[in-house]
């Protein structure tokens, strides 16, 4: 299929946009078409190309900095096995994660029945006689970071311990999320944690002096087999392993908060989600990935169902670093809670401010690239 655009050619000289994309490009809906879409920049300033393996299927620009407007030269899903609409939500992608200062860009789609199915999926909006790409709305799309867009489970009351909940749904298997990091020039990915081919990595970093500080779980390869075995059976919990680059670094352990022992704590929802993290490899800790895992996390808990509003977690009071990146990233301290082993500090995440407050995108402007500038994806912010 050929998508018609329409193309300002004649003023792109003019006022093309500084666009910032990697050299080696973004890659991106690797789960909904197999391989990624890759956007790369194009030839000339603020131009850039699309490629998906190794066809070129799009070429545009983006014109600015007042305009912010997106044009297509070519666009065509004729020659590969991918949709048109997947190759303008890689753009946009692209470009909104890689220059998040811009907030929105106009897009111009002269295919009308592509406007509709675009307008109708959330990745633009109407805005008078303009059609808009707004981060607001665009990163709330399930199918660039989940591969598919995920039905909502029915709702069936049912109670557990003394807790009345919604049913859960049957646990899901193998890659789960990922999405590219501008800053790191890698993928993140989260998949369900598997019994044996992560028990060597989960083994170890539970055996970590600093992690054990922790979690308390520290023990022989049984004893953590049957930990992953049984935490898979919960229907309340789910597993996760996280990668860079396909090399695992840590353990994410996803519950929901109504049967978890922090519900009587708050006025829990049915569809409040909590987490846990272990990080287990040295070389990814820090700010530059921490910024990267925490928030693609929630977005991964936001985007799997919508009617999660809430997100919570319950860090130990006193790990002073862990509550500063959960402030950075948008929690609330609500307040402490004694369980029978630690004095807890409730937070919250809202998905209104996740979303609105574009927290996708994290302020690193402390950091800087190999060309001086700041890291691509940082989106600085008033901290008065």
């Amino acid at each position: 299929m050929d998508a018609s655009v329409a193309t300002r050619r004649e003023t792109m000289a003019a006022q093309s946009f500084d666009l910032r994309l990697p050299a080696a490009g973004v890659a991106s809906h690797a789960l909904a078409c197999g391989q990624p879409l890759l956007v790369s920049p194009g030839l000339m300033s603020g131009s850039f190309r699309v490629e998906f393996h190794g066809v070129e299927v799009a070429s545009g620009y983006l014109s600015g900095p007042a305009a912010n407007l997106l044009v297509f030269d070519t666009i065509s899903a004729a020659a590969v096995a991918v949709a048109v609409d997947d190759i303008v939500n890689a753009v946009l992608e692209a470009v909104l994660i890689c220059n998040p200062q811009l907030g929105f860009v106009e897009v111009e789609i002269a295919d009308a029945s592509l406007a509709r199915r675009l307008l109708s999926s959330g990745a633009i909006e109407q805005r008078g006689d303009r059609l808009i790409g707004r981060s607001e709305a665009f990163f709330q799309q399930a199918k660039p970071w989940l591969g598919s867009i995920p039905h909502a489970y029915p709702e069936v009351p049912i109670l557990t311990n003394g807790a009345l909940h919604p049913q859960r749904p049957p646990k899901p298997t193998g890659r789960l999320y990922d999405r590219f990091i501008p800053w790191l020039n890698t993928q993140l990915g989260f998949h369900v944690a598997d019994v044996e081919a992560d028990l060597e990595h989960f083994h170890r970093w539970m055996n970590d002096p600093r992690v054990a500080a922790i979690w308390e779980d520290s023990g022989d390869l049984a004893y953590h087999r049957d930990f992953i075995a049984g935490r898979l059976a919960d229907p309340r919990t789910l597993p996760l392993m996280g990668t860079f680059g396909g090399v695992p670094f840590g353990y994410f352990e996803l519950y929901w908060a109504k049967e978890d022992r922090i519900g009587p704590h708050y006025d829990a929802d049915g569809y409040d989600r909590g987490w846990h993290v272990a990080i287990g490899e040295d070389e990814f800790r820090g700010k530059a990935f921490v910024s990267a895992w925490l928030p693609s996390l929630m977005h991964y808990m936001f985007l799997v169902d919508p009617r999660t509003r809430r997100i919570v977690g319950e860090p130990i009071h006193h790990h002073s670093q862990q509550i500063r990146n959960l402030d950075r990233s948008g929690f609330a301290k609500v307040k402490h809670i004694q369980f029978p082993r630690k004095k807890a500090l409730l937070v919250m995440l809202l998905r209104e401010r996740f979303f609105m407050d574009r927290l996708l995108s994290p302020d690193l402007s402390s950091l800087t690239g190999e060309d001086g500038l700041p890291v691509l994806g940082s989106l600085p912010r008033d901290v008065a």
